[in-house]
């Protein structure tokens, strides 16, 4: 009869399968026959370990409530802008929860961040030909404007100019840019080839005497505004001196372009003031483990993102993430069990000025990838867990299929090896790792994250549960596992799964292709 290890002792299957279940909920329809629980299992009873394993990890799953940390993150310690005071507290309270819930091995691991960033008042509204307010918000880590006097004139740069041909269009315009305001049109045909652009044209606004950039944030929404760094990855070096590019909603972007394309005058009242810190700033990345009882040095990593956007309070992006995340590793706790492998549980901290805290935990650890059997990484939205892509590493795909016939009441899509684009998960992808960002049922998240909308009233507790009992389960399933195929791919391997699943041109736009 095979032993189960856990935390406290060695037990064996039929011990605890007499054992009285610590509540009375359904089974979830896991491989475990011929033995009802209270009951002493019949020698002849087929029984799967694992399943009688995955069973006390729901069993925890249903006692843990990941609701009240999620509160604490969002109403009690608001939006946690990544080098800010809030985010540093926020990192005080994951460290304290997780040495309270008894993870091992609980501490920090410091990066810096080039500076730290401050939004401050931002007001806008249209002077010629009428007057209305635009509501505005800036872009992260850039600055404020110019001292001017009176409205300033609007001038418009259309959208594939600015993806395209940037450099030509600096050299033909840029003469005629002193004291203005620059709009970026509408509909371009490759929108995050002209957010890529961001960086550049600001940085020739400001040498060009500019006032201010605006564009329309890609992200679906009406009547709102958005924050996005000013560039997907911040730069090493951040530039105090550049003018703000702000976000404003689409309905405006387009009211100006209209006029503008109707060759009617146009100005805008407009102030931004952004501050920075005097020089490079900490951040800290929180990490915790249940050790694994037969090969610790082999890790699964179960993470997501601490800090957010400051326009809202980071519910839906991405605390929720972290509240399932935290929630797993109690729920695992409470169960005793130590799978073979070490379990992991790291929340990072700047992924939302281009996965800062992810990227530099891969950096640290460069000695033991090899020793990181997948990593995930939940940051898509509030909602339940419908399916977990590898991100191109196809060979843990038929092993989660395993995993999802063995929990069929979880309700996952089966497996595959697709993508999700710019989650903490693609940090580990583009090492060579499997990266599992899990795809979550969210039809609203692109509106609601980055914007005033991310609030707690977007999360529904049992889709928080749901999310959390999927974490526990599927993370202690791969590190419990007998066999795991090696996935950690050398450079050229990385690349050809890259370009195979179509991912080499976006990470070329935004500077990212590695190879």
């Amino acid at each position: 009869m095979e032993k189960l290890r856990t935390g406290f002792k060695v037990v064996s299957v039929c011990k605890l399968l007499s054992m009285r279940p610590l509540v009375k909920i359904p089974l979830v329809g896991l491989l475990i026959s011929g033995c009802a629980f209270g009951q002493a299992a019949p020698a002849s009873a087929p029984i799967s370990p694992m399943a009688l394993r995955m069973e006390m990890v729901h069993r925890a799953a249903e006692q843990t409530d990941p609701m009240p940390e999620l509160e604490q993150l969002c109403d009690e310690i608001g939006p946690r802008l990544t080098g800010g005071i809030a985010a540093q507290a926020a990192e005080r309270q994951v460290l304290e929860y997780m040495r309270k819930i008894g993870l091992q091995q609980v501490h920090t691991e410091g990066w810096t961040l080039p500076r730290g960033w401050q939004r401050g008042p931002a007001t806008a509204s249209l002077v010629t030909p009428f007057r209305i307010p635009i509501p505005i918000a800036a872009y992260g880590w850039t600055g404020s404007t110019p001292t001017h006097s009176g409205p300033v004139q609007v001038v418009l740069l259309h959208a594939n100019d600015v993806a395209e041909h940037l450099n030509s269009l600096v050299e033909s315009q840029a003469s005629n840019w002193s004291g203005k305001a620059l709009i970026v049109g509408s509909d371009p045909d490759k929108p995050m080839r002209a957010y890529s652009e961001l960086l550049p044209l600001l940085r020739a606004a400001t040498a060009a005497h500019a006032v201010v950039v605006l564009r329309h944030d890609t992200r679906p929404g009406d009547g709102i505004v958005h924050s996005e760094p000013l560039a997907v990855v911040l730069p090493e070096t951040i530039d105090t001196d550049l003018i703000p590019s702000v976000d404003l909603p689409i309905e405006h972007q387009r009211l100006i372009e209209r006029l503008l394309l109707q060759n009617r005058p146009v100005s805008i009242d407009i102030s931004v003031e952004n501050s920075f810190s005097a020089g490079p700033v900490p951040s800290e990345n929180i990490v915790g483990e249940i050790e694994g009882a037969v090969h610790p040095e082999k890790v699964v990593l179960v993470g997501a993102h601490l800090d957010s956007w400051d326009l809202g309070t980071g519910a839906t992006d991405d605390g929720f993430g972290a509240a399932a995340i935290l929630g797993a590793a109690q729920a695992l706790v409470r169960t005793g069990l130590h799978p073979a492998r070490t379990l992991r549980f790291v929340l990072f901290t700047g992924e939302e000025e281009g996965l800062l805290g992810s990227r530099a935990y891969v950096r640290q650890h460069a000695a033991e990838l090899g020793n990181i059997v997948a990593a995930f990484a939940l940051d898509w939205g509030a909602g339940p867990i419908v399916k977990l892509p590898t991100g191109g590493h196809s060979e843990l795909v038929p092993l989660l299929r395993d995993f999802n016939e063995l929990t069929p009441n979880l309700h996952l899509e089966p497996p595959n090896d697709g993508w999700l684009f710019m989650t903490d998960a693609y940090a580990f992808t583009l090492a060579g790792l499997p990266g599992i960002a899990p795809l979550v049922r969210a039809p609203n998240y692109f509106e609601q994250a980055h914007s005033a909308e991310d609030t707690l009233d977007k999360v529904s507790p049992a889709d928080l549960r749901h999310a959390m009992t999927v974490l526990a389960m599927a993370s202690f399933f791969l590190a419990d596992a007998h066999d795991i195929p090696q996935g950690y791919f050398t450079p050229a391997q990385t690349a050809a799964a890259l370009i195979q699943g179509k991912q080499k041109p976006m990470l070329e736009v935004f500077g990212l292709w590695p190879f």
